[in-house]
């Protein structure tokens, strides 16, 4: 960030250790970003997924069942924008920003922000990496013609976007979305760590970079990307009030959580 340490608001990081579903991640998503409103702290949340599950991006239709590429896995969706995502073999990160954030002043900088202390850590792991906006400049990389106008794929992590991390190889490793609700920043990201066998075109870190220091990455990514938003950090678990609102959230969607959430 370009503004001064003093400026940035104390960040809270969440490592949800336990997996949950979709409705559960998706609901406490919510549920922070509607506090956010109320406090002065941004906060840092690290999940995985109980079940291979389909998110769909804010504005993403999907009418009947019959479209969805992945017929009978849990469909959610997401606050923030973008593409499809299936989360299976990944680890996915929320990144919400208080209204006394700088970065207010310009969203779409965090994606950068972000994602360029992400490609700083996976270099310390043995992975090279880069955003696309780099690597379609390299001498190396070949643009290829289009035939013309196409729809846009279902999956984000088949769509393209300059923000996108890539390995580089050129294949999309790194995936983000944001949504601003009364000038709080949402951002949504997914680290593929190893393809799904549902979508094997979709490369993982690990099926790219066999080598990959997995534990190491899990382990330092939280504080990565909460220190490229803010100096002061703390780690909690989410509150009662937190997962009492993310169930009210979920009942009002039409769904309850399973008791033992």
């Amino acid at each position: 960030m370009a503004s001064s340490a003093t400026e940035l608001p104390d960040a809270d990081i969440i490592v949800d250790e336990m997996p949950h579903n979709g409705l559960f991640n998706m609901s406490m998503d919510a549920a922070l970003l509607q506090l956010a409103a109320e406090r002065e702290r941004s906060v840092v949340r690290i999940y995985q997924w109980s079940e291979p599950t389909v998110t769909l991006g804010y504005f993403q239709g999907l009418n009947q069942d019959s479209e969805s590429p992945f017929p009978g896995l849990p469909i959610v969706r997401r606050l923030s924008g973008g593409g499809a995502i299936l989360h299976d073999r990944e680890v996915t990160y929320s990144l919400i920003l208080p209204l006394s954030h700088p970065a207010r002043q310009n969203p779409s900088g965090v994606y950068e922000t972000v994602h360029q202390a992400i490609i700083q850590l996976l270099t310390t792991v043995g992975v090279s990496s880069l955003l696309r906006s780099a690597f379609e400049k390299l001498p190396t990389h070949r643009m290829t013609a289009g035939a013309g106008p196409t729809a846009e794929p279902f999956l984000c992590f088949l769509r393209q976007n300059p923000n996108d991390i890539v390995h580089s190889s050129g294949c999309k490793i790194v995936g983000s979305a944001q949504r601003r609700r009364k000038g709080v920043i949402l951002q949504h990201g997914s680290i593929i760590l190893k393809a799904s066998e549902l979508v094997p075109q979709v490369k993982g870190i690990e099926d790219l970079e066999p080598e990959f220091a997995a534990v190491e990455f899990r382990q330092n990514l939280p504080v990565t990307i909460a220190r490229s938003i803010s100096r002061s950090l703390s780690f909690r678990a989410c509150s009662d009030a937190e997962t009492r609102l993310a169930q009210t959230i979920a009942s009002e969607m039409g769904h309850k959580l399973p008791g033992d959430y």
